[in-house]
């Protein structure tokens, strides 16, 4: 799944109904996923730019994000909401069976808007580098 489908599937699971969500399993089941995709969508901008520009590598998914404000590229409180999208990706790969239905449910809105702020923040930050 591709970031922006990710984001397009998030989008329209949280015009749902907590009770139509979780009344259809296919719904319910399946929301995890682009959770999962958005995250490591963001790592995978992140490591490309670390790279690109040189900057230390991370050693895990949590500190590429942490690198990218180092560097301005993202601002501290998105970057701690960013970290906390990630926690979230890996207890849902790694502990999944410790989220429920409502808390998906519950952070799909908040998702959504930290991937947002994140597009406008690299956009934001990668246009003042080109323009210098």
């Amino acid at each position: 799944m591709r970031s922006w489908e990710s984001q397009s599937r998030l989008a329209s699971l949280a015009r749902m109904s907590f009770t139509k969500f979780a009344g259809n399993p296919h719904d319910a089941g399946s929301a995890p996923y682009p959770l999962i995709a958005a995250a490591e969508g963001i790592v995978d901008i992140a490591h490309h730019l670390i790279a690109q520009n040189r900057w230390r590598s991370s050693e895990t998914y949590s500190e590429a994000v942490r690198i990218l404000e180092e560097h301005q590229g993202v601002p501290f409180e998105l970057s701690q909401r960013l970290v906390g999208l990630i926690r979230l990706r890996n207890r849902l790969i790694h502990r999944y069976r410790e989220t429920d239905d409502r808390e998906v449910f519950q952070i799909i809105p908040e998702a959504l808007r930290d991937i947002e702020d994140f597009i406008q923040a690299l956009g934001a930050a990668l246009g003042s580098a080109l323009s210098a």
